[in-house]
């Protein structure tokens, strides 16, 4: 999974430094759930950026074990029977263990696990959706936990790591917006062909009609796109398009496109 985040630098240097005080595993389970949930935040996932919270909140348990407990944690792959009966194990611990692992961050925790458990993300046709809302901060106490957690735990100078925190937490450009049903990419120097793949990407693996893909990317081309751009594309293997029936699919190496050019498109 990539990390749509201007400088892929910094998340490494985020996993090497609290890999000097936390073991490996939680460190790769930790980075990798919150690349997921901002990955699909980005691209307008809402509902698996909120499902992915709960990932994020299993392996910030961890960390939180094996810094409150002289470190001892609960394996990676073995359940935790009740988050929050853990959440208050970790408030109790000594005084003498940092209030953000004891107390800011657990009760942090604790509020993304409601909203992925309580809230959930099938709602009645007459509610108004929340899975936006609820995504953005869900984004928010995520970064501010990476945040948190760095800032106790940094191997480079002060500076350096006030920088990549910053960065982390500053707001990040969305570049696709949905406005009445019609998704727009926001960044008008990208290139047709990797508007087409970015589009069918955020829409999962749904097919999608020519006629729609026209509308969302509002080009008027039908025939260029349909000969050429399409069938450049299906040639290439990034897409498979079914002419007669003018639908397209977004193919595993149009994923991997997309994951890898997705920082040089959002600069």
């Amino acid at each position: 999974m990539f990390q749509p985040i201007k400088n892929k630098q910094m998340i490494n240097q985020f996993k090497n430094d609290l890999k000097v005080h936390f073991p490996h595993d939680l460190v790769d389970a930790l980075i990798n759930a919150y690349a997921e949930i901002k990955t699909n935040f980005i691209i307008n996932k809402w509902e698996p950026s909120e499902l992915n919270g709960g990932k994020f909140v299993e392996a910030t348990i961890r960390v939180l074990q094996f810094a409150c407990n002289s470190g001892t944690y609960t394996p990676l792959g073995s359940s935790i029977r009740s988050m929050f009966n853990e959440i208050r194990r970790l408030e109790q611990s000594p005084s003498t263990i940092h209030d953000s692992y004891r107390l800011h961050i657990p009760r942090c925790l604790g509020a993304i696990y409601n909203i992925r458990n309580r809230r959930g993300v099938g709602h009645l046709s007459g509610d108004v959706n929340p899975n936006k809302a609820d995504a953005y901060l869900i984004v928010s106490i995520s970064e501010w936990i990476l945040a948190e957690l760095y800032r106790m735990n940094y191997n480079i100078s002060l500076p350096e790591a006030e920088s990549l925190v910053n960065n982390l937490i500053s707001r990040k450009i969305e570049l696709i917006v949905e406005v009445e049903g019609m998704k727009r990419i926001l960044n008008p120097k990208m290139q047709i062909k990797d508007k087409i793949l970015l589009l069918l990407y955020s829409l999962e693996y749904t097919p999608v009609l020519l006629a729609d893909l026209l509308n969302h990317l509002r080009y008027k081309n039908k025939s260029y796109m349909k000969t050429k751009l399409l069938k450049d594309l299906d040639s290439r293997s990034l897409i498979e398009f079914n002419s007669a029936e003018e639908k397209i699919y977004l193919l595993p190496p149009g994923i991997l496109y997309v994951e890898e050019n997705y920082d040089n498109w959002e600069n």
